[in-house]
């Protein structure tokens, strides 16, 4: 592979738009990828950013779901125990029972899946 405006063996390869780079246009970026130009350097700085942003935004979203997931679960539970006391139907009992179950297992994965991306 060539550089483009050199004709000389290329190096690397621009980390943003893909040119093929000589040892003289290969410039390190500010995360030491090899980038052609100061317009590819800022543009793969505001991917990056945005990439943050969005593993930040998962994350959030992670530990809601883990919340809500709990909190469903234990309004649930306490509904089979009504059900129990108050309205004796056996399906009841058991349905409400078991989507406090569903609800509780969910909210551990997703505390799980939140955890993961803390420590990955």
């Amino acid at each position: 592979m060539k550089c483009s405006p050199h004709q000389a063996e290329a190096v690397a390869v621009c980390a943003y738009c893909g040119r093929a780079l000589c040892a003289d246009c290969a410039k390190p970026s500010a995360t030491q990828r090899m980038v052609c130009s100061d317009n590819c350097a800022a543009a793969l700085a505001r991917n990056d950013q945005a990439l943050e942003l969005i593993l930040q935004k998962s994350l959030q979203s992670a530990r809601a779901s883990a919340f809500y997931s709990y909190l469903c679960g234990g309004l649930s539970a306490a509904g089979a125990v009504g059900a129990y006391f108050y309205l004796p139907v056996p399906f009841l009992v058991w349905f409400t029972a078991g989507c406090g179950g569903v609800f509780i297992a969910s909210g551990i994965w997703y505390g799980r899946i939140a955890k993961k991306q803390i420590g990955g």
